[in-house]
């Protein structure tokens, strides 16, 4: 069941991505040649999966395969993010031929050829298949379409055909994983032992009186630990803190940005630029030529003219050149070149829609009636936007019924329109107007007018020169050359006022350190070069130079107590509340009310009922030792003091009621399966990382990507 989403999404991810760029490819026909030149490569070992070496050369080729695919599909190279997704996705696809293949094989699970041409073109399509060749307007699927498709292949020109062969190769496995997912779906039964369970857990009850102290009522002043404590703690639970190899590291980062004198650059070659504009004699040609923008000059309405031409909200005079803004990091200007009457009206609007609340001409009229009194009261002085946002019923009243502008050619209904553009200049129509929608009350608040406006646009980057970038540079290499320990790399940044940031459990294969998003070069200066308190070389990276100090180092196995502290500290001191609570209660006789009062402030009494299916106990929380244990004891037994969760229990059992056997317990065995899958449910996606997990571990996969990449 969800296996199959997991394993996709982990081990099948390749399938499905490949897949779809295949399908994408020769769907559409876009034909691009291979441009996948990347990193070179040696016969090294990069890794290895179940027992079987993969070798840099077979992982590399595994990459140029899916970069060639990714441009065939695109028309792009890999940018380095989908550079480095490619990478993933090829080592997924290893994955799947060195470990799931070899696991289906023995299961007995085979694609023939057969179903490969059932799944194209049978009775049991894939469904990208039928997603590609689905009519968009019938949704109907046409294996006709599909037929043609594929006796075209025999003229089609090379990489329409190899995008299809790669798509085909992506079926067989993914209609693997379908079919283990189906046999794992065949194991979901109830055994008679299960619904014996089922029965004593639900019909098994106790009752019993209990005193809880919890620790949060011992004060921490009471109890403290030595390191040594911590330490020995650590070591006795081991197992509860596994964690993988990572590195720890200390940088700052040196921006690159363009400098004052950068900026006084592009401000003077703007002003240059503006009036050189103010006397050319053709400005589209001189925007286009003197512009970094993708839209020198265009041809604009009312409606999308900009802010700068305009003034106390009028429209500003031909030849009228704005003052230069700086936008984002570009500095723009514009000049209204030429206005002009062009073909088509255009007018801004607000309207207070009236809907039915049917189709029946009764609705209709008290629909119109109503709108035309609102229509009086806005005569009268009532609010306009204060009126459609009480009584408008689309989504415009909660703007005060505002359309903006609009043309004659919009897709407004006709009625609309032609009721709006009859209207001579601003202000209200003399009565509602009806279309399909209802009746509305409509305002002009920008008269009609077919004016458009010829608008230069230049654009001016601000970029960071070859002095700056030397000096950002020179910065970054002679901090660098000025530290040579972690303490003199935090002692410099100091001094020279550099924010040290923090890069945390960064593993061999990350791409992110701290804020850093594409750092793997810095992960692979951690992992084959760098060691504890050493400082690196300069990073370039795309916005910033920056420089480290790897800072310490995890080694796989059992976690540091550094990294544990805290939560050791508090299981340490938990302990000791423990000890002090049960030492505090030991001997203690009588009814669990009088042991509370003599205990003192955080000792409760009370009463419960239990059964054997229930993990957590009332005011207690999640407590499966203090269940098990109240079954465990007879009818009037009462336990010492012992430790739950979050506290210390005394437990006395009133009664108890154990069920007898029976002869049948097939209605329990259904609530048994029922439960579990509903549990199935619950907990797929954990529970399916834990097999894909332990399917990895069994295959004790060794990833060495981090020595090449």
């Amino acid at each position: 069941m969800a296996l199959i989403n997991t394993l996709r999404q982990k081990a099948g991810k390749i399938v499905i991505v490949f897949v779809g760029f295949s399908m994408l490819a020769f769907i559409l026909a876009d034909l691009f040649q291979n441009n996948s030149a990347l990193l070179g490569g040696t016969s090294n070992e990069i890794g290895e999966m179940a027992g079987a070496t993969v070798t840099y050369e077979e992982f590399q080729d595994k990459v140029d395969d899916l970069s060639y695919t990714f441009a065939l599909n695109t028309g792009n190279s890999p940018t380095s993010d989908d550079l480095e997704q490619i990478k993933q996705n090829a080592w997924q696809a290893l994955l799947i031929s060195n470990v799931f293949e070899p696991q289906f094989k023995s299961l007995g699970i085979t694609v023939t050829n057969d179903e490969i041409v059932d799944m194209v073109q049978g009775n049991n399509i894939d469904p990208q298949i039928r997603q590609f060749f689905t009519d968009p307007n019938t949704g109907e699927f046409s294996r006709d379409r599909v037929i043609g498709f594929l006796q075209s292949l025999n003229s089609a020109p090379p990489q329409q055909r190899d995008s299809w062969l790669s798509f085909e190769a992506g079926l067989r496995p993914s209609r693997m994983f379908a079919k283990y997912e189906n046999l794992l779906e065949k194991t979901k039964y109830a055994t008679k032992y299960e619904g014996i369970r089922e029965y004593r857990n639900s019909s098994s009850q106790v009752s019993a009186d209990y005193l809880y102290v919890p620790f949060f009522s011992v004060n921490d002043s009471l109890v403290s630990a030595k390191e040594s404590e911590f330490e020995a703690y650590l070591s006795e639970h081991q197992d509860e803190y596994q964690r993988e190899e990572s590195k720890d590291i200390s940088y700052v980062t040196f921006p690159i940005q363009p400098s004052s004198e950068d900026s006084a650059l592009v401000i003077a070659e703007i002003e240059e630029l503006k009036e050189g504009l103010a006397s050319a004699q053709n400005d589209s040609t001189y925007a286009s030529i003197n512009s970094d923008g993708l839209t020198p000059f265009s041809s604009m309405t009312a409606e999308n003219l900009p802010e700068s031409l305009r003034e106390n909200g009028k429209v500003v005079s031909e030849g009228f050149i704005s003052t230069p803004e700086l936008v984002s990091d570009k500095y723009v200007f514009y000049k209204l070149s030429q206005i002009v009457d062009g073909n088509e009206y255009f007018l801004k609007a607000s309207h207070i829609l009236f809907k039915p609340s049917d189709d029946s001409n009764a609705a209709k009229a008290d629909s119109k009636r109503e709108a035309r009194k609102v229509l009086r009261d806005i005569r009268n002085g009532a609010d306009f936007g204060q009126m459609a946002s009480i009584h408008g019923t689309d989504g415009t009243a909660s703007r005060g019924g505002d359309l903006g502008w609009f043309g004659e050619n919009s897709a407004f209904v006709q009625e609309f329109k032609d009721a709006a553009f009859a209207h001579r200049g601003s202000g209200l129509l003399r009565d509602v107007v009806e279309t399909e929608f209802g009746f509305h009350i409509i305002k002009i608040t920008e008269p009609k007018t077919n004016r458009q406006y010829k608008v230069a646009q230049i654009e001016k980057e601000l970029f960071v020169s070859d002095r700056t970038l030397n000096d950002i540079y020179r910065n970054a290499d002679l901090f660098a050359a000025d530290v040579s320990s972690i303490t003199a790399f935090n002692n410099v940044a100091n001094e020279r006022s550099c924010t040290v940031l923090q890069g945390r459990r960064i593993g061999r294969n990350d791409k992110r350190v701290g804020a850093i998003a594409n750092a793997r070069t810095i992960v692979y200066w951690l992992y084959n070069k760098a060691s504890v308190g050493e400082v690196s070389k300069v990073f370039e990276l795309e916005d910033q130079y920056v420089v480290a100090v790897q800072t310490g180092e995890q080694e796989e196995g059992t976690a540091r107590l550094s990294d544990v502290r805290n939560e050791i500290n508090r299981k340490v001191l938990d302990q000791k509340k423990a000890d002090y609570i049960i030492k505090k209660l030991e001997g203690a006789q009588g009814a669990f009310e009088e042991i509370a009062e003599s205990y003192g402030e955080g000792a409760r009494a009370a009463s419960t009922d239990l059964t054997l299916s229930s993990s957590s106990f009332p005011n207690v929380g999640y407590a499966p030792e203090a269940i098990g244990t109240a079954f465990s004891l007879e009818e009037g037994e009462r336990t010492r003091p012992f430790k739950v969760g979050n506290g210390v229990l005394i437990l006395e059992v009133t009664s108890k009621t154990i069920p007898e056997d029976r002869e049948e317990y097939d209605s329990y065995k259904t609530q048994a399966l029922a439960q579990y899958r509903s549990f199935r449910r619950r907990e797929e996606p954990r529970t399916y990382q834990n097999v894909y997990d332990a399917i990895v571990e069994f295959a004790e996969i060794e990833d060495g990507r981090y020595k090449f990449y």
